[in-house]
């Protein structure tokens, strides 16, 4: 079964753009990440963009969706060594394989997340009584 990469997102981190093809700045702009993260995203194999010169990218509709859920997974925290083995799995296994291996990465990340704001917590306390004994001292 197919299902486009933008159906594995949610709905407010997808960027819709027209079936055409797109050069590295507009995607760069429209995702709000840096020509150089696209870069690595390429070097690391995560997209694959068609050249049509030594130095002309050109994305497609598909690659704007697999770029779609790169960006997606990492503004949740998402380890790119992680992205990098879902796509291969979505990529060689399909989606029957793919989507329980994105359930399991998001519910390990959620858990993460759970952890670094109960330290986050702790470290705010701990910086108010900080400020307090300061405050006191003055």
């Amino acid at each position: 079964m197919y299902m486009p990469f933008t159906e594995a997102i949610p709905s407010n981190d997808v960027v819709s753009l027209e079936d055409r093809p797109h050069q590295i700045g507009e995607l760069a702009e429209k995702f709000g990440i840096t020509l150089r993260t696209i870069r690595f995203y390429e070097e690391r194999g995560l997209i694959a963009p068609r050249r049509i010169s030594a130095r002309t990218r050109l994305y497609d509709i598909d690659d704007v969706a697999r770029l779609s859920l790169i960006v997606a997974l990492r503004r949740y925290g998402v380890s790119v060594d992680a992205i990098a083995d879902l796509l291969a799995t979505r990529d060689t296994k399909g989606t029957d394989a793919f989507l329980p291996m994105l359930a399991a990465v998001l519910t390990t990340r959620l858990s993460e997340m759970a952890t670094e704001i109960t330290e986050a917590r702790r470290l705010h306390a701990g910086l108010d009584a900080w400020i307090a004994d300061l405050n006191i001292a003055s």
